[in-house]
């Protein structure tokens, strides 16, 4: 019994570990935005043998300026973002959603979408009110480092607005969705 308490006082976890001394620090390929009194974040899902960390990051078909922008939470949201015309550092405009919009297709203008998982459905998504700030950019490697700021409209009932803040780091080149980040 003595074994057993000492293995479970002195154990490893989480917040123990030290993983910032260890070189893990989280600034690459990250993505956290605050919403509805809520940290929208990706995370790592396990199932079945597999796992995946729930940051998509990708160029739209059509166009190497326009990215696709996506983050699953543990919560049954999803959160898309859509930037066109990216091409240099600077304060990208939104645009209001299109709430017919489909989730996996790239959209023809800048805006932020929330999608209930639950239902399939937008519960919120960008007014003409919010900006995307682009502070580092090379299309080379894929890189978009940046913040944003909008307000979002409930598809429910647009009299109710809430405001989303949040900002990113990605890096396409090293973006590895089958790895579970190290601070996860």
């Amino acid at each position: 019994m003595f074994v057993i308490f000492a293995l479970m006082t002195t154990g490893c976890n989480k917040d123990d570990d030290n993983k910032e001394e260890q070189g893990c620090v989280k600034e690459e390929n990250v993505f956290e935005a605050q919403f509805d009194d809520e940290t929208i974040e990706p995370h790592y899902a396990q199932g079945g043998g597999f796992g995946l960390y729930t940051l998509n990051f990708q160029r739209c078909p059509s166009n190497d300026n326009n990215w696709n922008l996506s983050v699953n939470t543990d919560a049954n949201r999803s959160l898309f973002i859509y930037l066109i015309g990216v091409n240099s550092t600077g304060n990208y405009i939104l645009t209001s959603g299109d709430p017919n919009h489909v989730a996996i297709q790239c959209f023809e203008s800048n805006s932020i979408y929330i999608l209930d998982e639950t239902t399939y459905t937008y519960s919120f998504i960008s007014s003409s009110n919010g900006t995307i700030e682009i502070t580092e950019y090379d299309s080379g490697y894929g890189i978009l480092v940046g913040t944003f700021s909008a307000e979002m409209v409930s598809t429910a009932d647009p009299t109710v607005k809430k405001t989303i803040t949040g900002a990113f780091n990605l890096n396409k080149s090293t973006l590895d969705n089958t790895q579970r980040p190290c601070w996860l």
